[in-house]
């Protein structure tokens, strides 16, 4: 015990450089240093040997409980995409990568479930999924493990479009006077810039606006019909149709041919419709005839055919047939002319 008292002495006062904490530590070191080693000054019991002091301290510390510290699992499931992040232009094809999931300790992953933010879903490790409509869709993986884990993890698609004008027309063709209608709901924009306008051209000096709108034609002509649509953001677009107002069926009058030259035949008619599609020039050869056919087809604003190379002194017949944009079928007089 003296000799522990000179060692708490000569540690009592630490330099600055030591610390208190230092000579604190140093303090308990010599301690025990001094129970463990016992002196040669202790004495042993008479008539016999010296006995260990620190023997009865060793067999309590083997007898004390000895403390276990129990850590948490870190095992995880974590859901990784691939891409972190996609778009495209509707319409959209985007693939999607779900190997890289894992997990932190000793699981493995053995599923994987996939919702693409528009009402479709698919499993396994890689998926695809094609996007019709302009959007911001939220893709979302998630995992499951060998010993039940549970991970989830999700990014944005942008699937867009560029301001895109289309429209229906019903019915595209009939007789004058002609009521249409007009559908422009097929038109499309992008998600965050809708459509703000619908401007109609209807070929005939007026205008309309709005996505269905109808008008009615009351002359006979092939109608183009021109469609703007304007975005929130100034994107337009402009996109046509035709509309064929029919007149009704009047074949050609005043039908006539000669024969001009050695020959030579040369017909002439007067045609009576505003919208024909084509005419055909038919023929038979002989005074009577009744078995005719088509020797020339020509754009309905002609009102003269010639052909040449005709045997002199033969007679022929001769018919037109009118076909307007409806498929009627009509057929002027019938004249007879004796080659020169």
């Amino acid at each position: 015990m003296p000799a522990l008292l000179s060692r708490l002495r000569r540690v009592s006062r630490p330099s600055r450089s030591t610390g208190w904490a230092t000579a604190l530590a140093l303090v308990l070191v010599s301690a025990l240093a001094g129970l463990a080693t016992p002196t040669a000054a202790a004495a042993a019991p008479a008539g016999g040997s010296a006995a260990s002091p620190i023997a009865p301290a060793v067999a309590s510390a083997a007898l004390a409980p000895t403390a276990q510290l129990d850590f948490p699992s870190m095992d995880v499931a974590v859901a990784v995409i691939s891409p972190a992040a996609a778009a495209g232009i509707v319409p959209a094809t985007i693939s999607f990568d779900g190997t890289g999931s894992y997990c932190l300790e000793v699981c493995s992953i053995t599923s994987w479930e996939w919702t693409f933010g528009d009402g479709a879903g698919a499993s396994g490790p890689l998926a695809s999924h094609t996007y019709l409509t302009s959007g911001l869709y939220t893709v979302t993986l998630t995992v499951h493990s060998s010993n039940g884990l549970t991970g989830t993890t999700s990014i944005q698609v942008n699937a867009w479009t560029y301001t895109l004008g289309s429209f229906t027309m019903t019915p595209t063709r009939g007789l004058v006077p002609l009521a249409v209608a007009f559908d422009a709901s097929a038109s499309v924009s992008n998600w965050d810039r809708p459509i703000v306008s619908y401007a109609w051209d209807f070929g005939d000096g007026t205008t309309g606006s709005g996505r269905q709108v109808s008008h009615t034609y009351t002359t006979p002509a092939v109608r183009q019909v021109a469609l703007t649509v304007t975005d929130s953001m100034g994107g337009y677009q402009t996109v046509g149709g035709y509309v064929f107002v029919q007149d009704p069926m009047l074949p050609p009058t005043n039908l006539k041919a000669t024969s001009p030259t050695k020959g030579a035949v040369k017909l002439t008619w007067t045609n009576r419709m505003v919208l024909v599609s084509e005419l055909n020039i038919e023929r038979c050869a002989g005074s009577s005839c009744t078995s005719f056919v088509p020797i020339f087809v020509t754009q309905g604003t002609t009102t003269s055919f010639s052909e040449s190379g005709l045997k002199s002194g033969t007679t022929f017949r001769y018919r037109i047939r009118v076909v307007d944009y409806l498929g009627n079928t009509g057929y002027s007089s019938i004249v007879s002319v004796k080659i020169r």
